[in-house]
């Protein structure tokens, strides 16, 4: 029997992903082990990795099986119901003591400023005060914080690595409290690698967003933001639970192995894009929305006074629209 290569990696991935749940309810697997699924996210590095290093020979292909395997676990583990705790088990407890670092704070006095948050293994909540100061409090390995840049019109944060380099800082876990200036209109950039994030941003006005989830989750409530422009969400091996407001703006929601709840306004007309994947889930069809082709759309769409617009694509995994439940994590 001849097997097609092509399909090979699919087969592995489906059966994973089939068959991690079915384990669960057997018995074989247990909750505690299913959270720590996103731990194995760097596999997904070290296939690609060993796909470029056999590109020429017959054994390219071993590779693309490591990813496919890797994806279908943590997949299923979201699907057996184990997303809450993926980021705690993709990120390590922490090494050494756990102690407050000193706080920083300063001024963005120009009316328009830029916030980049790069956060390698931890928690980060962040909320909006009033007034142009920002704020970062919290607690890192023996009182170590993280790398701190700001000028009049920008912040940047980084995670302390201690010159150990990325992977290793995987095991010190931070945690950061994060107040940013009401005041300011903000290009908002993200980046969490492995750990958990609850962002509250009601209040601000926001010109760029742009956030990038590796193996990790994330409440996002945007739900009193008077102004977005460009929008961008990422999301790789984790969970999102976002909340958006009743104003019109366009943007972007890619999901690779993870799942998102996503929450609108009432009275907000919705024009969602999806991707055509056979392991890809969506129930817009539950909300009232009309399909053409790979577009959902709220019944008078374009006379609507308030207009969401968003390319909703999803790879291994699931974007719910308006759950029961809600968006709170």
């Amino acid at each position: 029997m001849r097997i097609n290569r092509g399909f090979l990696a699919w087969g592995v991935f489906l059966l994973i992903v089939g068959a991690i749940p079915l384990a669960v309810r057997a018995g074989y697997l247990t909750d505690d082990q299913i959270r720590n699924v996103g731990s194995l996210w760097p596999l997904i590095l070290i296939g690609i990795g060993v796909g470029i290093l056999l590109a020429r020979t017959r054994y390219a292909f071993v590779g693309g099986i490591l990813v496919a395997a890797t994806f279908g676990v943590i997949v299923g583990g979201v699907l057996s119901g184990g997303v809450d705790g993926i980021g705690v088990g993709a990120c390590g407890p922490g090494g050494g003591n756990m102690t407050a670092f000193a706080t920083r704070e300063g001024p963005l006095t120009e009316s328009k400023g830029s916030v980049d948050l790069d956060m390698n293994c931890g928690d980060v909540t962040l909320s909006v005060g009033a007034g142009n100061t920002w704020r970062i409090e919290g607690e890192g390995r023996d009182g170590q914080g993280p790398s701190v840049n700001a000028d009049n019109d920008s912040l940047r944060v980084s995670s302390h690595d201690g010159g150990r380099g990325w992977l290793d800082g995987l095991n010190d876990r931070e945690i950061w409290r994060v107040t940013l200036p009401e005041s300011v209109r903000l290009d908002f950039s993200m980046d969490l690698n492995a750990g958990s994030s609850t962002l509250d941003l009601g209040g601000a006005s926001i010109d760029r967003f742009d956030l990038t989830l590796n193996a990790g989750s994330v409440t996002l409530d945007m739900g009193a933001v008077s102004e977005i422009g460009d929008f961008e969400i990422d999301l790789n091996a984790g969970a999102l639970e976002l909340t958006v407001p009743n104003v019109s703006f366009e943007g972007s929601i890619g999901v690779n192995a993870g799942s998102v709840n996503l929450c609108t306004p009432p009275d907000a007309a919705l024009r969602l894009t999806t991707a055509e994947s056979i392991v890809a889930a969506y129930d817009y069809d539950d909300q009232g929305l009309v399909k053409d082709g790979s577009t959902w759309e709220t019944p008078g769409f374009d006379t609507a006074p308030v207009k969401i617009e968003l390319d909703t694509r999803a790879n291994a995994g699931s974007i719910s629209l308006n759950p029961e439940d809600g968006c709170g994590g």
